[in-house]
Protein backbone atom coordinates (compact mmCIF):
# COMPACT_ATOMS: atom_id res chain seq x y z
CA UNK A 1 0.00 0.00 0.00
CA UNK A 2 2.81 2.36 0.81
CA UNK A 3 4.39 1.52 -2.53
CA UNK A 4 1.14 2.31 -4.40
CA UNK A 5 0.73 5.66 -2.61
CA UNK A 6 4.34 6.54 -3.34
CA UNK A 7 3.87 5.76 -7.06
CA UNK A 8 0.70 7.88 -7.26
CA UNK A 9 2.43 10.92 -5.70
CA UNK A 10 5.39 10.51 -8.02
CA UNK A 11 3.07 10.46 -11.07
CA UNK A 12 1.21 13.59 -9.98
CA UNK A 13 4.49 15.41 -9.42
CA UNK A 14 5.69 14.51 -12.93
CA UNK A 15 2.44 15.73 -14.49
CA UNK A 16 2.62 19.06 -12.61
CA UNK A 17 6.25 19.63 -13.61
CA UNK A 18 5.51 18.88 -17.26
CA UNK A 19 2.57 21.37 -17.19
CA UNK A 20 4.76 24.08 -15.74
CA UNK A 21 7.36 23.41 -18.38
CA UNK A 22 4.82 23.57 -21.21
CA UNK A 23 3.29 26.81 -19.84
CA UNK A 24 6.68 28.44 -19.51
CA UNK A 25 7.48 27.57 -23.13
CA UNK A 26 4.06 28.68 -24.44
CA UNK A 27 3.91 32.05 -22.58
CA UNK A 28 6.43 33.90 -24.84
CA UNK A 29 4.57 32.66 -27.93
CA UNK A 30 1.24 33.84 -26.48
CA UNK A 31 2.65 37.29 -25.66
CA UNK A 32 4.10 37.57 -29.16
CA UNK A 33 0.71 36.73 -30.73
CA UNK A 34 -1.05 39.37 -28.60
CA UNK A 35 1.56 41.97 -29.57
CA UNK A 36 1.17 41.21 -33.30
CA UNK A 37 -2.65 41.38 -33.06
CA UNK A 38 -2.47 44.76 -31.29
CA UNK A 39 -0.08 46.12 -33.93
CA UNK A 40 -2.39 44.92 -36.71
CA UNK A 41 -5.33 46.67 -35.05
CA UNK A 42 -3.38 49.92 -34.75
CA UNK A 43 -2.32 49.71 -38.41
CA UNK A 44 -5.94 49.21 -39.48
CA UNK A 45 -6.94 52.31 -37.51
CA UNK A 46 -4.12 54.43 -38.91
CA UNK A 47 -4.66 53.32 -42.52
CA UNK A 48 -8.41 53.39 -43.43
CA UNK A 49 -9.88 51.53 -46.37
CA UNK A 50 -10.65 52.87 -49.83
CA UNK A 51 -13.96 54.45 -48.78
CA UNK A 52 -12.35 56.08 -45.75
CA UNK A 53 -9.50 57.47 -47.83
CA UNK A 54 -11.93 58.87 -50.41
CA UNK A 55 -13.91 60.58 -47.64
CA UNK A 56 -10.76 62.17 -46.24
CA UNK A 57 -9.72 63.42 -49.70
CA UNK A 58 -13.18 64.91 -50.39
CA UNK A 59 -13.32 66.65 -47.01
CA UNK A 60 -9.87 68.10 -47.52
CA UNK A 61 -10.71 69.30 -51.03
CA UNK A 62 -13.88 71.04 -49.82
CA UNK A 63 -12.05 72.65 -46.91
CA UNK A 64 -9.27 73.98 -49.14
CA UNK A 65 -11.79 75.24 -51.71
CA UNK A 66 -13.69 77.10 -48.97
CA UNK A 67 -10.49 78.65 -47.63
CA UNK A 68 -9.31 79.79 -51.05
CA UNK A 69 -12.76 81.11 -51.89
CA UNK A 70 -12.86 83.12 -48.65
CA UNK A 71 -9.35 84.50 -49.19
CA UNK A 72 -10.13 85.56 -52.75
CA UNK A 73 -13.40 87.22 -51.74
CA UNK A 74 -11.55 89.01 -48.96
CA UNK A 75 -9.21 90.46 -51.56
CA UNK A 76 -12.19 91.57 -53.67
CA UNK A 77 -13.69 93.23 -50.60
CA UNK A 78 -10.42 95.02 -49.94
CA UNK A 79 -10.26 96.21 -53.55
CA UNK A 80 -13.69 97.86 -53.37
CA UNK A 81 -13.23 99.32 -49.89
CA UNK A 82 -9.46 100.06 -49.86
CA UNK A 83 -9.47 98.61 -46.35
CA UNK A 84 -7.21 95.60 -46.85
CA UNK A 85 -8.18 91.94 -46.57
CA UNK A 86 -10.58 90.76 -43.89
CA UNK A 87 -11.07 87.03 -44.32
CA UNK A 88 -12.98 86.36 -41.10
CA UNK A 89 -15.69 88.92 -41.74
CA UNK A 90 -16.36 87.63 -45.24
CA UNK A 91 -16.11 83.88 -44.72
CA UNK A 92 -19.46 83.62 -42.91
CA UNK A 93 -21.49 85.49 -45.57
CA UNK A 94 -20.16 84.69 -49.03
CA UNK A 95 -20.78 81.36 -50.71
CA UNK A 96 -20.70 79.46 -53.99
CA UNK A 97 -23.26 76.82 -54.95
CA UNK A 98 -22.55 74.12 -57.54
CA UNK A 99 -25.48 72.11 -58.89
CA UNK A 100 -25.90 69.22 -61.29
CA UNK A 101 -29.49 68.67 -62.44
CA UNK A 102 -30.75 65.65 -64.31
CA UNK A 103 -34.10 66.77 -65.79
CA UNK A 104 -36.77 64.86 -67.68
CA UNK A 105 -39.65 67.29 -68.44
CA UNK A 106 -42.99 65.80 -69.31
CA UNK A 107 -43.20 65.05 -73.04
CA UNK A 108 -39.59 66.22 -73.64
CA UNK A 109 -36.14 64.66 -73.81
CA UNK A 110 -33.98 64.25 -70.72
CA UNK A 111 -30.97 66.51 -70.23
CA UNK A 112 -28.22 67.28 -67.73
CA UNK A 113 -27.69 70.89 -66.59
CA UNK A 114 -24.68 71.95 -64.53
CA UNK A 115 -24.98 75.37 -62.88
CA UNK A 116 -23.04 77.70 -60.62
CA UNK A 117 -24.18 80.54 -58.40
CA UNK A 118 -21.85 82.81 -56.42
CA UNK A 119 -22.95 85.49 -53.95
CA UNK A 120 -20.33 87.77 -52.41
CA UNK A 121 -21.08 90.16 -49.58
CA UNK A 122 -18.63 93.04 -49.06
CA UNK A 123 -18.75 93.94 -45.35
CA UNK A 124 -15.88 96.44 -45.55
CA UNK A 125 -18.04 98.57 -47.85
CA UNK A 126 -20.65 98.69 -45.06
CA UNK A 127 -22.70 96.12 -47.02
CA UNK A 128 -23.56 98.59 -49.76
CA UNK A 129 -22.57 96.13 -52.53
CA UNK A 130 -22.98 92.50 -53.48
CA UNK A 131 -21.34 90.65 -56.35
CA UNK A 132 -23.56 88.12 -58.09
CA UNK A 133 -22.79 85.42 -60.64
CA UNK A 134 -25.31 82.81 -61.69
CA UNK A 135 -26.03 80.25 -64.39
CA UNK A 136 -29.03 78.79 -62.53
CA UNK A 137 -32.56 78.55 -63.84
CA UNK A 138 -35.53 79.72 -61.83
CA UNK A 139 -36.85 76.75 -59.83
CA UNK A 140 -40.37 77.74 -60.79
CA UNK A 141 -39.57 76.98 -64.43
CA UNK A 142 -37.93 73.57 -63.93
CA UNK A 143 -39.43 70.21 -64.98
CA UNK A 144 -42.64 71.42 -66.70
CA UNK A 145 -40.75 74.07 -68.66
CA UNK A 146 -43.56 74.56 -71.16
CA UNK A 147 -45.93 75.69 -68.38
CA UNK A 148 -45.86 79.48 -68.50
CA UNK A 149 -43.03 79.76 -71.00
CA UNK A 150 -42.96 80.58 -74.70
CA UNK A 151 -40.73 79.00 -77.30
CA UNK A 152 -38.51 82.10 -77.35
CA UNK A 153 -38.06 82.27 -73.59
CA UNK A 154 -37.12 78.60 -73.50
CA UNK A 155 -34.01 79.42 -75.54
CA UNK A 156 -32.78 81.98 -73.02
CA UNK A 157 -29.53 81.32 -71.20
CA UNK A 158 -29.62 82.41 -67.60
CA UNK A 159 -25.91 83.23 -67.26
CA UNK A 160 -25.35 86.62 -65.66
CA UNK A 161 -22.85 88.59 -63.63
CA UNK A 162 -23.79 91.77 -61.77
CA UNK A 163 -22.94 94.12 -58.96
CA UNK A 164 -25.83 94.96 -56.63
CA UNK A 165 -26.22 98.27 -54.83
CA UNK A 166 -28.36 97.72 -51.73
CA UNK A 167 -30.53 100.48 -50.33
CA UNK A 168 -33.01 99.60 -47.59
CA UNK A 169 -35.71 102.25 -47.32
CA UNK A 170 -37.22 100.95 -44.07
CA UNK A 171 -37.39 97.81 -41.95
CA UNK A 172 -39.90 96.05 -44.21
CA UNK A 173 -38.91 97.76 -47.47
CA UNK A 174 -36.04 97.11 -49.84
CA UNK A 175 -34.54 98.79 -52.89
CA UNK A 176 -31.89 97.04 -55.00
CA UNK A 177 -30.16 98.19 -58.15
CA UNK A 178 -28.20 95.73 -60.31
CA UNK A 179 -25.75 96.59 -63.08
CA UNK A 180 -24.42 93.67 -65.03
CA UNK A 181 -23.95 91.48 -68.08
CA UNK A 182 -26.21 88.63 -69.19
CA UNK A 183 -26.57 86.21 -72.07
CA UNK A 184 -30.11 86.64 -73.39
CA UNK A 185 -31.77 85.90 -76.73
CA UNK A 186 -28.44 84.32 -77.77
CA UNK A 187 -26.80 87.73 -77.27
CA UNK A 188 -24.47 89.05 -74.59
CA UNK A 189 -26.15 92.21 -73.28
CA UNK A 190 -25.70 94.86 -70.66
CA UNK A 191 -28.62 95.18 -68.30
CA UNK A 192 -29.94 97.25 -65.43
CA UNK A 193 -32.38 95.88 -62.85
CA UNK A 194 -34.36 97.92 -60.34
CA UNK A 195 -36.08 95.88 -57.63
CA UNK A 196 -38.59 97.30 -55.15
CA UNK A 197 -39.98 95.13 -52.38
CA UNK A 198 -42.15 95.40 -49.30
CA UNK A 199 -43.13 92.79 -46.70
CA UNK A 200 -45.52 93.09 -43.75
CA UNK A 201 -48.13 91.43 -41.57
CA UNK A 202 -51.44 91.05 -43.38
CA UNK A 203 -53.50 89.38 -40.64
CA UNK A 204 -53.00 86.97 -37.79
CA UNK A 205 -50.47 84.31 -38.90
CA UNK A 206 -50.46 85.79 -42.42
CA UNK A 207 -47.59 87.68 -44.06
CA UNK A 208 -47.66 89.33 -47.47
CA UNK A 209 -44.89 90.63 -49.70
CA UNK A 210 -44.98 92.56 -52.96
CA UNK A 211 -42.02 93.08 -55.28
CA UNK A 212 -41.43 94.54 -58.70
CA UNK A 213 -38.32 93.86 -60.76
CA UNK A 214 -37.80 96.01 -63.82
CA UNK A 215 -35.04 94.96 -66.26
CA UNK A 216 -33.71 96.89 -69.21
CA UNK A 217 -31.42 95.16 -71.74
CA UNK A 218 -29.48 97.22 -74.23
CA UNK A 219 -30.57 94.99 -77.16
CA UNK A 220 -33.77 93.20 -76.09
CA UNK A 221 -35.49 96.09 -74.35
CA UNK A 222 -37.46 95.90 -71.12
CA UNK A 223 -38.88 93.11 -68.97
CA UNK A 224 -41.02 93.68 -65.88
CA UNK A 225 -41.95 91.15 -63.16
CA UNK A 226 -44.58 92.01 -60.56
CA UNK A 227 -45.13 89.38 -57.86
CA UNK A 228 -47.40 88.85 -54.84
CA UNK A 229 -46.48 86.36 -52.12
CA UNK A 230 -48.84 85.32 -49.30
CA UNK A 231 -47.82 82.96 -46.49
CA UNK A 232 -49.54 81.52 -43.44
CA UNK A 233 -47.93 79.58 -40.62
CA UNK A 234 -49.80 76.35 -39.85
CA UNK A 235 -50.53 74.99 -36.36
CA UNK A 236 -48.34 77.67 -34.73
CA UNK A 237 -45.27 76.00 -36.26
CA UNK A 238 -42.90 78.24 -38.25
CA UNK A 239 -41.48 75.17 -40.03
CA UNK A 240 -44.87 74.39 -41.58
CA UNK A 241 -46.56 76.97 -43.76
CA UNK A 242 -48.90 77.54 -46.71
CA UNK A 243 -47.77 79.75 -49.60
CA UNK A 244 -49.52 81.36 -52.56
CA UNK A 245 -47.29 83.07 -55.14
CA UNK A 246 -48.44 84.94 -58.28
CA UNK A 247 -46.24 86.68 -60.83
CA UNK A 248 -47.13 88.94 -63.79
CA UNK A 249 -44.51 89.11 -66.53
CA UNK A 250 -44.37 91.70 -69.31
CA UNK A 251 -41.69 91.70 -71.99
CA UNK A 252 -40.70 93.93 -74.87
CA UNK A 253 -42.11 92.65 -78.19
CA UNK A 254 -44.67 90.34 -76.58
CA UNK A 255 -48.35 91.15 -76.31
CA UNK A 256 -50.05 90.99 -72.94
CA UNK A 257 -48.61 89.36 -69.82
CA UNK A 258 -47.90 85.83 -68.69
CA UNK A 259 -49.44 85.12 -65.28
CA UNK A 260 -47.79 82.34 -63.34
CA UNK A 261 -49.21 80.98 -60.09
CA UNK A 262 -47.85 78.55 -57.49
CA UNK A 263 -49.75 77.23 -54.47
CA UNK A 264 -47.93 74.98 -52.05
CA UNK A 265 -47.56 73.44 -48.64
CA UNK A 266 -44.02 73.52 -47.23
CA UNK A 267 -42.49 71.86 -44.20
CA UNK A 268 -39.03 71.75 -42.66
CA UNK A 269 -39.02 68.26 -41.14
CA UNK A 270 -35.71 68.74 -39.33
CA UNK A 271 -32.35 70.41 -39.89
CA UNK A 272 -31.53 68.05 -42.74
CA UNK A 273 -34.86 67.40 -44.52
CA UNK A 274 -37.59 69.48 -46.13
CA UNK A 275 -40.66 68.62 -48.19
CA UNK A 276 -43.02 70.63 -50.41
CA UNK A 277 -46.16 69.88 -52.42
CA UNK A 278 -46.82 72.45 -55.17
CA UNK A 279 -49.48 73.18 -57.78
CA UNK A 280 -48.44 75.41 -60.71
CA UNK A 281 -50.49 77.01 -63.48
CA UNK A 282 -49.94 79.72 -66.10
CA UNK A 283 -52.13 81.92 -68.29
CA UNK A 284 -51.32 84.30 -71.15
CA UNK A 285 -53.54 87.38 -71.36
CA UNK A 286 -53.04 87.86 -75.11
CA UNK A 287 -52.26 85.63 -78.06
CA UNK A 288 -49.13 86.50 -79.99
CA UNK A 289 -46.43 84.86 -82.10
CA UNK A 290 -45.52 81.51 -80.60
CA UNK A 291 -48.52 81.57 -78.24
CA UNK A 292 -51.54 79.63 -79.55
CA UNK A 293 -53.36 78.99 -76.27
CA UNK A 294 -54.05 81.46 -73.48
CA UNK A 295 -54.02 78.77 -70.80
CA UNK A 296 -50.45 77.49 -70.76
CA UNK A 297 -51.10 74.43 -68.60
CA UNK A 298 -50.81 73.24 -65.03
CA UNK A 299 -48.54 70.97 -63.03
CA UNK A 300 -48.46 69.10 -59.72
CA UNK A 301 -45.09 68.27 -58.18
CA UNK A 302 -43.36 67.15 -54.99
CA UNK A 303 -40.03 68.63 -53.90
CA UNK A 304 -37.85 66.65 -51.51
CA UNK A 305 -34.54 68.08 -50.24
CA UNK A 306 -32.12 66.20 -48.01
CA UNK A 307 -28.75 67.06 -46.50
CA UNK A 308 -26.70 63.85 -46.22
CA UNK A 309 -23.14 62.67 -45.63
CA UNK A 310 -21.65 66.13 -45.07
CA UNK A 311 -23.09 69.56 -44.07
CA UNK A 312 -22.22 70.94 -47.52
CA UNK A 313 -23.79 68.16 -49.65
CA UNK A 314 -27.48 68.03 -50.64
CA UNK A 315 -29.68 66.12 -53.03
CA UNK A 316 -33.19 66.89 -54.26
CA UNK A 317 -35.83 64.74 -55.91
CA UNK A 318 -38.83 66.27 -57.73
CA UNK A 319 -41.38 63.95 -59.34
CA UNK A 320 -44.12 65.77 -61.26
CA UNK A 321 -47.17 65.34 -63.46
CA UNK A 322 -48.21 68.13 -65.84
CA UNK A 323 -50.78 68.97 -68.49
CA UNK A 324 -49.01 71.55 -70.77
CA UNK A 325 -50.57 73.25 -73.78
CA UNK A 326 -47.56 72.28 -75.90
CA UNK A 327 -48.64 68.65 -75.46
CA UNK A 328 -52.36 69.32 -76.15
CA UNK A 329 -52.97 69.15 -72.38
CA UNK A 330 -52.21 65.45 -72.28
CA UNK A 331 -50.83 64.08 -69.04
CA UNK A 332 -47.04 64.00 -68.92
CA UNK A 333 -44.72 62.77 -66.20
CA UNK A 334 -41.44 64.44 -65.33
CA UNK A 335 -38.67 64.17 -62.79
CA UNK A 336 -35.65 66.10 -61.55
CA UNK A 337 -32.69 64.73 -59.60
CA UNK A 338 -30.29 67.34 -58.24
CA UNK A 339 -26.89 67.13 -56.56
CA UNK A 340 -25.66 70.27 -54.78
CA UNK A 341 -22.34 71.24 -53.19
CA UNK A 342 -21.82 74.44 -51.19
CA UNK A 343 -18.39 76.08 -50.94
CA UNK A 344 -17.82 78.65 -48.23
CA UNK A 345 -20.26 79.41 -45.44
CA UNK A 346 -23.97 79.67 -46.07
Amino acid sequence: MHKDLHGLCTGLLLVYCSGVSVASETQPQLMLSLTLAQAATEDSEVQPGIVGKATVYVDEAQRKASERFGNFMGQVDGFFSNAGVNDDALSNESWARIRLDGIKPGGEDAEVKPSLKVRVVLPETERRFKLLFSTEDDDGELIGESVGRTSSSRRDQNASVAIRFIRTARTNGRVDLDLGLRQRDSLVQYFTRLNLGYRGELARHWTASVSNSYYYYNKSGFEDKLSFDFRRVMFFNDDLFFRSFTEFNWRNGRKGAIIGHTTGQYTQIDDARSLALEFLAAYHTSLSEGVDDRFRGHELRIRWRHNIWRPWFFYEFWPSVSWPSTNDYERSFGVLLRMEIVVGQR
